[in-house]
């Protein structure tokens, strides 16, 4: 664990010839991903952490957008089965750390806002919560094109880790 922590710290690092940077101050992107892991399920997920996002650099560094994420999972005890929903929408912040002609290493912050609703077979149970929502989380993205990206970000928002492609607009 501790080598692939190196290597991966290495290659976010190491210094090398720059032809490009792919995050710019006018960049705009849209964001794809499915999540694993994560608060946001209770027993069997029916419908993995699913997220869009969108992101807009403001400065060279930095960039502002939204988010929006869905959950659901069921649960049974005893007879009774549970279904449970999760809808995420929020405002996220990040610092672009790393960049290159291919690589865009970033972290951040999310505030948003977290919709439960739950509802209870064989009891004939609805509940709903809803409340504030934050995250932290650092991410990276590969660059296949100018346009064209994949991503990974760990940190706690719709999931703990999720993967997906970015597209630039």
């Amino acid at each position: 664990m501790k080598k692939l922590f190196l290597l991966f710290a290495f290659a976010l690092f190491s210094a090398g010839i720059v032809s490009a940077q792919v995050y710019t101050e006018d960049s705009k992107l849209v964001n794809i991903g499915i999540g694993f892991g994560g608060g946001y399920t209770t027993g069997k997920v029916g419908i993995p952490p699913i997220s869009a996002s969108f992101e807009k650099g403001i400065t060279e560094k930095i960039s502002v957008g939204g988010i929006a994420g869905y959950a659901a999972s069921k649960y049974e005890l005893m007879g009774f089965k549970s279904e449970y929903s999760y809808i995420l929408l929020g405002a996220r912040g990040s610092y672009h750390f790393y960049n290159t002609d291919k690589i865009d290493g970033y972290a951040g912050a999310m505030l948003g806002y977290n919709i439960v609703s739950a509802k209870v077979t064989g009891l004939g149970a609805a509940a709903s919560s809803s409340g504030l929502a934050y995250s932290g989380f650092v991410g990276g993205r590969y660059y296949f094109s100018e346009k064209l990206a994949a991503f990974a970000e760990i940190g706690y928002g719709i999931s703990v880790l999720t993967f997906g492609v970015s597209f630039k607009l």
